[in-house]
This record gives C-alpha cells, sequence and structure tokens, in this order.
C-alpha cells in the first residue's frame, strides 16, 4: 500500500500502536520549513501514548508557522471562531516579547530517522517536533520530548481562508 493510503486508513481506523506509526512516518517524504508557512488545523493520531486525548481536552485547534523563525505551536479554539496561540511556557513568552522575538518555536532541517526534514524546535522546551509529508496539504507530526519513552502523533491540515 502507498504511504499517503496508508496514512488515509491509520486516519480513519486509528493505529493499533506507536510501531506502526512509525513505520508509516518513515515511508513519508520529507516536508521542507519553507512549505509549511500558514495555518494548519491539528489532529492527534492515537497511538496508545500517555498523552492521546489531552490535545483534544484541551481545546487545540493547531499551529501557525509565520516564518522560520516566528511559529505558534500550540494553537487554542475560541468561542469567536479564530484560533489563538497560547505559549507553552509564559516566562518565555515574557522573555520573546523583551528581546523582540515572536512566537515560541522555530523551524529548522534536522535528519530524523534516516531523512532529513522540517522540525519545530520549541524556544523554552526539550521539544522536537519533525513532520513529513502524506501530501501538500496534510502532515503527519511525531513529537519528540526528551525523556519521553515513545514518540507522540498528531495530523496537520492546511487551512485555506
Amino acid at each position: 500500500m502507498k504511504p499517503e493510503h496508508w496514512a488515509w486508513e491509520l486516519m480513519e481506523h486509528g493505529a493499533g500502536n506507536a510501531g506502526e506509526v512509525c513505520r508509516l512516518f518513515d515511508a513519508l517524504v520529507p516536508v521542507d520549513p519553507h512549505e509549511m508557512f500558514g495555518i494548519w488545523r491539528g489532529r492527534e493520531l492515537p497511538s496508545g501514548h500517555p498523552l492521546d486525548g489531552w490535545l483534544i481536552k484541551s481545546g487545540w485547534y493547531g499551529k501557525a508557522f509565520h516564518s522560520i523563525e516566528h511559529v505558534d505551536p500550540l494553537l487554542f479554539n475560541t468561542p469567536f471562531g479564530k484560533p489563538f496561540p497560547l505559549h507553552p511556557f509564559p516566562p518565555g513568552l515574557i522573555a520573546n516579547h523583551l528581546s523582540g522575538a515572536r512566537g515560541a518555536a522555530r523551524l529548522r532541517k534536522m535528519e530524523w530517522r534516516g531523512k532529513v526534514s522540517a522540525v519545530m524546535i520549541y524556544d523554552q522546551l526539550p521539544i522536537h517536533d519533525h513532520f513529513r509529508k502524506v501530501n501538500d496539504d496534510v502532515l503527519l507530526g511525531m513529537m519528540d520530548w526528551k525523556g519521553m519513552k515513545r514518540p507522540y502523533f498528531f495530523l496537520l491540515a492546511r487551512v485555506y481562508d
């Protein structure tokens, strides 16, 4: 089965375990950071991770990639329909504001699991979100949090206004 068809199957029915999603992630093609600019709607991809369900309960909307240096990694729903960024580490928000920096993360290219692809690096947390392309408008993300025993997975779909 082609990786993009496999991805749709997992999105539709969920994953049996993290190993299944890792195999899909490894089969997908890399994405360049510049291809990611814009707003993306997020969705968890359950794989038996302890964080499964947490983002849904929190009201997570997705991510906004404004530039290489300005990423809002956590957008949340509002009653008014427009998502808003919430920085995961308030002292980092203050430091960014004082330094003139925007966002709470940035994009780079990094080798991960044998391929060089886009990675979002949080400014104040030991977290890297690695991305692979399902197609031009859908990405599979793998969160790598220092000390976490297995990865957490999510999907991003490009939002068009």
